[in-house]
């Protein structure tokens, strides 16, 4: 989680937003104590019914969707991302400006 909180202060400053999606049935109960004691300030979208988790496709967690300006997924990824990794920022970029 680290490294997610990290890409969205990096990406953000092109435009571009890091969301998390919590499926824990118990909401924000469950997610607030983790963002507050790790200072996390990218978005949480609680997904409590799992229905854009369906959406998406996730099969498993954690999941990485990469969807485009259009709303269109361009990308997903099931299992640990590195998102330290600048090859995979630049990619989200190189979206960015299509």
């Amino acid at each position: 989680m680290p490294s997610v909180q990290r890409a969205h202060d990096e990406l953000k400053k092109d435009g571009i937003q890091v969301i998390t999606i919590s499926i824990d049935g118990t909401g924000a109960s469950a997610v607030r104590p983790i963002f507050d004691k790790a200072g996390y300030t990218l978005p949480a979208l609680l997904d409590q019914n799992m229905d854009v988790a369906r959406g998406f496709g996730v099969r498993g967690v954690p999941s990485t969707v990469i969807v485009d300006k259009k709303g269109m997924i361009n990308a997903r990824g099931f299992g640990h991302v590195d998102f330290d990794g600048q090859a995979l920022r630049n990619y989200v970029r190189n979206l960015a400006k299509k």
